[in-house]
């Protein structure tokens, strides 16, 4: 039987090939398959290399969080048993459940890929063979030219912002490949009434909403009025057509509803704005979390986000300013201008609709070099489409030129090779920043021992202070339940003396990455790895030993320095004496009630948690030189009792570097302090 075949302007065929006596298998399709593999292996070779261990993004955390916990069974957490040392990063709380800023969607693929192949990495791979297929097949249904389709899939797969985002587990390429699968379905089946393509594409648009529902709008909805524009002279066709794309979203939509339903107990109310209010769209004030700092978003700074963005995109592009140019090419053809138009206000539409969102003005430093213009993901495709298209038709136009077989493979060459350099110029400084994460993940995995000796707490300690773990360090996560051998508990400061109490049986560390060696060269990092040791009691006896450092200019300050125990605004101050030999040695007892003498501090009615800080100062020439150890001090709220975490934080002071403030420094063997029950 001869396979009917659909023909292309003029008369053409579009099958590119297809003799009468072949399969379903064009050659078109065979390229675009290829391409499919080509895509998914590269998302492997990148996962399992460049990525290793994710691009530095902390939200990655958070999409993997999500995926064990559906594994695990749960959509939720319970608050209590997370709060406040292990709350996971981009979490909002309801009814004392936790509950992941993100739809269930793409953590839904993640965790299938776990379940079905021992590894999450086969999701995003999957997600660039889909993309690829998805772009051939839209570009098929909007311009019905299988050379420009093909093209137009060749030029997505090589693009540099779909190479690193189909590496990643982030839900920003799993919406674009979705909505670019669910428009190609859509519009086929609203022209053909084929029920399996409107129950695809509407089970598509479901699923999209999952995943990215704002992105889902923006491109569906020119999606929706180009099909129904196209049937107004087939007004009794729509009913049936609407009905079948129905049916295939209203699974997708249903499950959308209740989770939210049960995370954020309303069926309409989305998990982002439920975990915050100002983690919304409009200018003003906006914040991603209750407790993070809030971020003060202005019409200009959308707009300077914008030029950016436009700035940095071709950039990310297969091909950079020359396929810009070639999508202009490509959107004012005269052919098919109704689909030209569609793409056209696609891109129009991400691009505007993401003007007013914050993110994109806090994005702007990774737009070069980090994510990229990642929030504008779903115009991708419209963009290559076109660009795809200018180039189809500039080929044809160059076959009226004189002498056109030579010109037209000479300046073909030029153009590819040019699109191929450009490409090349802009992949380095993207390598280079990830290499540069890479190197971060491996100074902190360097740090950190191969095996524990016992189940194991580990404080992470910043530079900067966070309550979550994953933001500046994403790589350290724990499973949803908290029943990993290892787990990673924020430093809450002097709270973090009760941790103890919430995690018996478990041995304590302290890993403070930011730790510099010398606080003369604060670039000399070399991070440190502590065992922590809890002390409790009524009365809890500090013994410190300073030793003033020798040399000249420490010489001349040695009369005026001094030692001293600090706890809130009782301080006791041990000055140095010339019989003591350059070394201060003193005992101070910090007891639960009042105190009974000078040698003693009382905490008593005191507000606690509270730092108490050991510390040593010595004048010099260029200013004072200061050491402390900062140890966090807790009460028991059943006994009364007090409880330390030992040894407490360096920090140093150098003179002449005031405005260096305090540094993260070891103190010992200058100031060597030693806390144990009276």
């Amino acid at each position: 039987m001869r396979l009917r075949r659909r023909s292309g302007p003029g008369g053409r065929v579009g099958g590119w090939g297809r003799g009468p006596g072949r399969a379903a298998w064009s050659r078109p399709a065979v390229t675009v398959a290829v391409i499919c593999a080509c895509s998914f292996t590269v998302s492997l070779v990148l996962q399992a290399t460049l990525y290793r261990d994710g691009s530095g993004d902390a939200d990655e955390a958070a999409y993997v969080l999500q995926a064990r916990m559906l594994l695990d069974g749960h959509l939720t957490l319970d608050a209590a048993t997370m709060e406040p040392f292990f709350r996971p990063w981009l979490t909002g709380e309801h009814d004392g459940r936790l509950f992941t800023k993100y739809l269930p969607g793409w953590p839904a693929l993640l965790a299938a890929s776990q379940a079905v192949f021992g590894t999450m990495a086969v999701a995003p791979a999957l997600v660039a063979a889909g993309w690829v297929a998805g772009t051939y097949r839209l570009a098929r249904e909007l311009l019905d030219d299988a050379a420009s389709a093909v093209l137009a899939a060749a030029l997505l797969a090589g693009s540099p912002l779909v190479v690193v985002h189909t590496a990643l587990p982030l839900a920003y390429a799993c919406g674009a490949a979705t909505l670019t699968l669910a428009s190609a379905a859509l519009l086929r089946g609203a022209r053909t009434g084929a029920r399996r393509s409107l129950l695809g594409g509407g089970a598509g648009a479901g699923f999209a909403l999952l995943l990215r529902p704002f992105d889902a709008v923006l491109v569906l909805t020119g999606v929706v009025v180009f099909a129904l524009a196209r049937l107004r002279r087939q007004p009794r066709a729509i009913p049936a057509r609407v009905g079948w794309a129905v049916l295939g979203a209203a699974p997708f939509v249903a499950v959308l509803l209740v989770f939210c339903w049960l995370v954020t107990g309303s069926a309409l109310r989305m998990p982002l704005s439920a975990s915050d209010p100002l983690d919304r769209f409009g200018f003003g004030p906006r914040r991603i979390l209750p407790s993070e700092p809030t971020f003060a978003f202005t019409r200009h700074l959308a707009l300077r986000a914008l030029q950016q963005t436009c700035t940095a995109a071709p950039g990310w592009l297969f091909g950079g300013v020359v396929v810009v140019a070639l999508a202009a090419v490509g959107a004012v053809a005269a052919r098919r201008r109704a689909q030209r138009l569609l793409l056209v206000a696609t891109v129009a539409a991400v691009v505007g609709g993401y003007l007013f969102w914050w993110g994109s003005a806090f994005a702007m430093p990774g737009l070069r070099d980090g994510l990229g213009p990642h929030y504008h993901l779903a115009a991708l495709t419209p963009i290559l489409i076109l660009a795809a298209d200018g180039a189809r038709r500039l080929w044809s136009a160059a076959a009226a030129l004189p002498r056109a077989t030579v010109l037209r493979p000479t300046a073909a060459g030029v153009v590819v090779v040019t699109m191929v350099l450009l490409t090349a110029s802009a992949v380095p400084g993207k390598v280079d920043g990830q290499r540069w994460v890479n190197d971060h993940n491996a100074f902190l995995a360097a740090l950190l021992p191969d095996r524990y000796p016992a189940p194991a707490v580990v404080v992470v300690t910043p530079q900067v202070p966070s309550r979550y773990t994953q933001v500046p360090y994403q790589t350290l996560r724990n499973r949803p339940d908290l029943h990993g051998r290892v787990l990673y508990a924020a430093d809450l400061g002097p709270a973090t003396a009760t941790l103890p109490d919430r995690v018996p049986g478990r041995a304590l560390y302290r890993l403070r990455p930011d730790e510099i060696a010398d606080p003369a060269a604060p670039a000399s990092f070399y991070g440190s790895f502590t065992a922590l040791r809890q002390v409790g009691g009524e009365r809890i006896r500090v013994h410190l030993v300073a030793r003033l450092p020798a040399g000249p200019a420490a010489a001349a300050g040695a009369a005026g320095a001094a030692a001293y125990v600090r706890l809130g605004a009782q301080t006791r101050i041990f000055p140095a004496t010339p019989a003591a030999a350059s070394v201060i040695d003193a005992t101070v007892v910090v007891t639960s009630g009042e105190p009974a003498g000078a040698g003693e501090i009382g905490v008593g009615a005191a507000t606690l948690p509270e730092e108490l800080v050991v510390g040593l100062v010595q004048p010099t020439a260029a200013g004072p030189a200061r050491w402390e150890e900062r140890i966090p001090l807790a009460r028991r709220p059943t006994t009364g009792a007090l409880t330390l975490l030992t040894p407490g934080l360096g920090w140093r002071q150098v003179p002449g570097r005031a405005a260096a403030g305090w540094l993260p420094a070891p103190v010992r063997p200058t100031l060597a302090v030693a806390v144990g029950l009276d």
